[in-house]
């Protein structure tokens, strides 16, 4: 389960792989990138795998995050859209939860959202 301000949404083991590979690539990118700027300067991220489409946003020390979920990009039987953000008091400690959550390698979604809520409530 992952959430914002007014929204909620269940995620897919899959998904919820995905996410944690893009947060972390946009972060990655955001290391490099960040000796580059000017300290007034702002930039914006992207990556895009098979249904799931992310956005880095913001200067190296306040970011936001924003994704799209696309399910009949990934050749689902059933679509689903989805569109969330955080803003940039949320999305640090998103990421680092992501980054906390040890991901099943079977079908266990029930124990997939137990462990991203604990890591929430560790990090915010």
């Amino acid at each position: 389960m992952i959430g914002g301000r007014d929204w909620a949404a269940e995620l897919t083991v899959l998904e919820a792989g995905q996410f944690r590979a893009a947060v972390a690539t946009l972060l990655r990118q955001l290391a490099a990138t960040a000796p580059l700027l000017m300290p007034e300067e702002t930039l914006e991220l992207e990556h895009a795998s098979e249904g799931l489409w992310m956005q880095l946003s913001g200067t190296p020390d306040q970011w936001a995050l924003r994704f799209l979920i696309d399910d009949m990009a990934r050749g689902a039987e059933r679509s689903r859209g989805l569109e969330g953000a955080w803003d940039c008091l949320a999305s640090p400690a998103f990421a680092a939860a992501l980054e906390a959550i040890e991901l099943p390698t079977g079908h266990d979604e029930s124990r997939m959202r137990r462990d991203v809520a604990a890591a929430l409530d560790q990090h915010c």
